[in-house]
């Protein structure tokens, strides 16, 4: 049923959506690289251009957020008169609508969105919300429990769409910034303690003892894939580029393999490994069983991640970038670090507890609520759960980090026990700053992926792949790779790309295991990361590196990732393809949790 509504949706498909990703896309390209326009700025105003632009945008009312919250299709039927005894005009969308037919349209829109629905009703120029049509409407709702808005209206259109831009511009800036904000902040401190510390270059010298310089790039690589599967990917960098700095200097060598191995293993498994959000809810959302989505999002994150370390050595080859001054600790005080002995360094337990801390207890919670997802509970579990609560961990982490920091200035004698909290702040400013437009671009891109997915792109590119015969892998990858490329974050593209294939393929029988969806969503979500994206901004500021290395090196790195990933799942869904019948997937609201 869900694949013919969307055949019949496809015959009168509009393509302006897709004009308006084009214009936006290329005014933010142009306002970074051209014209030099900080990115905050660039993206905030390409998501005020896209509502602009949009046909049609909903109230920014309390029913309605929602919107930025899971893909929500809002539908809009509009009443008037002209006078007092003409007929009544109902408009569907815009297209007039017989009033016998009522019933009958919101029967099928059910059928086609399910549970995305939104129904909003505008009364135009004071229509009486007792007429006999409003009512019809508001049977009809509730017997298909279709949620509804009614609205009054002082003429037909859409007379505030500069206010709800700007409105539900500022609720996507929020929402994304207020989710991530303490995150980052937290981060930041850990890493520069850690390295004011000297904890960072104690773990490097264990890790360099245990494994070899030779293998240092390989450390640092399966540093980053391992902690990226429980802990976003911005926190897992803030945390790890402290110690690729520190490997760097004394190695005197292979910075850019050293950074590129670590932050392209942990983009991987970011979008690719459940218990990470992002995985997590592509597995729900395709009723896949989440074991299984861990083991083939492992499986299928190997050969990627052999890519990034042979693409990490080319590019220190052929670019070799220096390692410069990034937020943080200067080079000369590294430096100084780097010529004591082990025995002037924080221990190596306290070294590694600001990292090992918030990762373990973290990860604990999430294999546990997977152990005990179908029984009760123990008593103790809320405790655990309370300390393993991102921010929770990370501020314990950010404390340790703090304390050994602290000690050690003691302990050399840098600064007396009264002044020491005050000397710590002022080496905190630089970091928190830099922290803090981290935080602006990342909720600027929010504010424009929002605005993105209310323009309607995902229901172009669905009725267009329904109408040209795509493969449905092929659609799961592209789709998500265009909204990934569109608004920035992994997760939000990864939610639209299952909410889009939970609708296209629920109930239709495939000649593969669904399984290899989740992996197209996943690697679609790792595709070109550029100006619009908090991780590209996290990589490029931390590490040093200009924007147009980072575009060079990173951006390359993570397309050719999604491209690998998107031709080894093609093939072994016709080598291996594991089929069994797929189950209806329920398309519900599910909550973004931004990268």
């Amino acid at each position: 049923m869900t694949h013919s509504l969307l055949a019949q949706a496809a015959d009168s498909v509009s393509y302006w959506p897709l004009g308006i990703l084009a214009i936006c896309v290329v005014f933010i390209v142009v306002s970074i690289v051209k014209l030099r326009i900080h990115p905050f700025l660039a993206l905030i105003l390409s998501a005020f251009i896209a509502g602009l632009l949009s046909k049609d945008l909903p109230d920014a009312t309390t029913e309605n957020i929602g919107i930025f919250k899971a893909r929500v299709d809002i539908q809009t039927i509009s009443f008037s008169k002209t006078e007092d005894n003409a007929d009544t005009t109902i408009l569907f969308n815009g297209n007039a609508l017989d009033a016998a037919k009522i019933k009958e349209t919101v029967g099928a829109l059910k059928k086609k969105y399910d549970k995305k629905l939104f129904l909003t009703l505008h009364l135009v120029n004071g229509f009486p919300a007792d007429a006999q049509e409003v009512l019809d409407v508001m049977a009809a709702a509730d017997e298909n429990k279709v949620p509804i808005s009614l609205r009054h209206r002082d003429k037909l259109g859409n007379d505030s769409k500069l206010l709800n831009t700007i409105t539900w511009s500022l609720r996507g800036f929020g929402d994304t910034a207020g989710g991530l904000c303490l995150l980052i902040a937290l981060a930041a401190i850990i890493g520069t303690c850690m390295l004011g510390s000297g904890a960072a270059d104690r773990m490097v010298r264990a890790l360099m003892n245990l494994c070899g310089e030779q293998r240092a790039g390989v450390v640092l690589l399966l540093s980053g894939f391992l902690l990226s599967i429980p802990v976003f990917f911005d926190t897992v960098f803030f945390l790890l580029i402290p110690l690729a700095r520190a490997l760097s200097l004394r190695t005197g060598k292979c910075y850019t393999l050293y950074v590129i191995a670590m932050a392209g293993a942990g983009a991987i498994t970011h979008s690719m490994v459940p218990p990470t959000p992002g995985p997590l809810m592509i597995a729900e959302g395709l009723s896949l069983d989440t074991g299984v989505a861990m083991m083939a999002g492992l499986a299928s994150s190997i050969l990627p991640a052999v890519l990034v370390l042979f693409m990490a050595k080319r590019f220190d080859a052929k670019l070799n970038l220096p390692m410069r001054e990034a937020p943080g600790t200067s080079t000369s005080e590294l430096n100084s670090i780097l010529n004591k002995k082990n025995s002037e360094l924080p221990n190596l337990l306290l070294s590694a507890l600001p990292i090992v801390l918030p990762v373990v207890l973290i990860s604990l919670v999430s294999i546990l609520n997977l152990v005990f997802e179908s029984g009760s509970k123990p008593d103790w579990f809320p405790y655990l759960q309370f300390f393993g609560e991102p921010v929770i961990a990370m501020l314990g982490a950010g404390i340790i980090a703090v304390y050994t920091l602290a000690s050690q200035m003691i302990r050399e004698s840098r600064i007396s026990k009264e002044g020491v909290m005050s000397t710590i702040a002022k080496a905190l400013q630089e970091p928190l700053q830099t922290a803090g437009i981290i935080i602006l671009i990342t909720g600027a891109g929010g504010a424009f992926g929002g605005m993105i997915r209310l323009a309607g792109v995902g229901e172009t590119i669905g009725a267009l792949a329904v109408k040209f015969e795509i493969s449905y892998i092929l659609l799961a990858w592209g789709a998500t790779a265009v909204v990934r490329i569109a608004q920035g974050s992994a997760t939000v593209s990864m939610i639209t790309g299952v909410g889009l294939m939970s609708a296209v393929i629920g109930g239709i029988e495939l000649d593969y295991h669904p399984l290899y969806i989740f992996l197209a969503i996943g690697f679609g979500s790792i595709t070109l990361s550029w100006m619009n994206d908090s991780g590209f901004w996290v990589v490029q500021r931390l590490s040093g590196f200009t924007e147009k290395e980072t575009l060079k090196t990173w951006s390359v790195l993570l397309t050719a990732i999604a491209v690998l990933g998107l031709v080894q799942t093609l093939i072994f869904s016709k080598i291996l393809p594991l089929k069994q019948e797929a189950k209806p997937a329920e398309t519900a609201a599910l909550v973004v949790q931004q990268n």
